[in-house]
């Protein structure tokens, strides 16, 4: 009769380390933080603008001197919008 070590484990017991497993959870995290993104876009279009400033006498042409532009997540949904209703 073979008895065991409390810390040895029989090589069918234990689990290999597949690419397969591993590229589906990152393409399930993948497709969780764009569905986010997309959901926060949705809630809210608009971030600030990163290259308006107060200080500065010129008007801003990505946000027009607001200090506010739309999300680029939010532009795609504008656009796919606009493509289904043609």
């Amino acid at each position: 009769m073979s008895t065991l070590a409390a810390t040895d484990i029989p090589g069918a017991a234990t689990h290999g380390h597949s690419l397969a497993g591993l590229v589906s959870v990152a393409m399930v995290a993948l497709v969780i933080v764009t569905a986010g993104y997309l959901v926060r876009c949705w809630l809210f279009p608009f971030t600030s603008c990163r290259h308006s400033d107060a200080r500065r006498l010129w008007r801003c042409r990505r946000c027009d001197g607001t200090g506010r532009r739309l999300r680029v997540g939010r532009r795609l949904i504008n656009h796919l919008r606009a493509i289904r209703r043609h």
